[in-house]
């Protein structure tokens, strides 16, 4: 899924999101949305399923959600 961070959030307030792929440049921003703005109701327990390290610095990231 390629979308929103409404959109994501959603999603995952209804339990509908079994894999994350995320995309982690080495940079801080100090402004923009993230991901999750309005929170979710509880924590997720995520396992890692693989981590690459990408020449421009970032960190490709699969995580799979453990129920």
């Amino acid at each position: 899924l390629l979308g929103s961070g409404k959109l994501a959030t959603e999603l995952d307030r209804l339990d509908l999101i079994d894999e994350y792929r995320l995309l982690v440049h080495p940079r801080i921003a100090g402004h923009g949305p993230t991901l999750y703005q309005g929170g979710l109701p509880s924590t997720r327990r995520l396992a890692l399923v693989s981590a690459k390290p990408l020449r421009n610095g970032a960190v490709a990231m699969h995580y799979r959600r453990e129920r």
